[in-house]
């Protein structure tokens, strides 16, 4: 399939409206049996988690406005006290460039099971798949070892400059790889000076490249705050960005696809894979003793 085509089909996945039948009906691929075999095989056959129907609403009235969408250049903004204008929804901005946003709430959930889960999810292809059976197929990563308790690293920073290639596509359509570049808080271009609890105890800051051409695609930044229970999840997707020495940098070279139907898609993808980690993650955590 050539770059054209595929991105094509990329802006075509879910149906308008979509319901939580729709997203459950999607294909999964089939586990190898060495898979199988995994004790933690059984959450990658689970019912996927449902999306909260007042989430579904608000991507199923339509695109935000745009004012109220917060820009790239504004990303400090998601450490502030408070909520912002748009929580969860999509948009086109005044530059043609996406917006997403999407805020996960996970009961039991701690950031200490978030850093492992970064660390621990990447080092295997079924591992990925547990966190969105109908979208995410195999995963790799550019030095494993980093990821391991053996490196040395505090687990909290060891995907500061990490690359993860998963691929990924729903309904087992247009599967591709990508380049998902992390980065620390400060070098995403963060104000350190608010990165404070308890507005944010974790930043999950990256560039994604289409591996294909190696396209720059999007950047994002997932803010994590602690809240009676569990967490909150705030992550905002810029689609038409990419981050360069902490600045944030369009990208202007031309693709053939509807931003809005990307933003869409984006939004849709966050609500269901986040969603759907918070189900099972306080468990495989216990099961897993916490360890790399």
């Amino acid at each position: 399939m050539g770059l054209r085509s595929l991105l094509v089909r990329m802006g075509k996945i879910f149906p308008d409206p979509v319901s939580m039948d729709d997203i459950r009906r999607m294909r999964r691929r089939e586990l190898t049996q060495e898979e199988r075999e995994k004790p933690y095989a059984r959450y990658f056959h689970k019912e996927l988690a449902e999306v909260p129907a007042e989430d579904l609403a608000r991507v199923n009235a339509g695109p935000v406005d745009p004012a109220l969408a917060t820009s790239i250049h504004d990303r400090d903004d998601l450490m502030k006290p408070g909520y912002l204008a748009v929580e969860t929804g999509y948009t086109v901005m005044p530059d043609g460039s996406g917006f997403a946003a999407t805020l996960v709430r996970m009961p039991g959930v701690t950031p200490e099971m978030l850093d492992w889960w970064f660390n621990w999810h990447p080092l295997e292809g079924l591992r990925y798949a547990l966190w969105c059976p109908v979208a995410h197929t195999d995963i790799g990563v550019k030095e494993p070892a980093r990821h391991l308790d053996s490196s040395g690293i505090p687990l909290e920073e060891r995907n500061y400059g990490a690359t993860h290639y998963p691929v990924e596509g729903f309904n087992l359509a247009s599967a591709q790889r990508i380049a998902i570049e992390f980065f620390s808080p400060r070098d995403f271009g963060l104000d350190m000076a608010m990165f404070r609890e308890p507005e944010i105890a974790r930043a999950y800051c990256a560039n994604v490249v289409l591996d294909l051409l190696k396209t720059p695609f999007n950047a994002f930044f997932h803010a994590v705050r602690e809240v009676e229970g569990g967490v909150e999840y705030r992550s905002r997707y810029w689609l038409g960005y990419t981050m360069k020495n902490g600045a944030p940098v369009r990208v202007r070279r031309p693709l053939p696809f509807k931003m809005m139907d990307l933003a869409r898609n984006n939004c849709l993808h966050s609500l269901i894979e986040y969603n759907n980690l918070a189900s099972f993650l306080p468990q495989l955590y216990e099961e897993m003793g916490g360890r790399i």
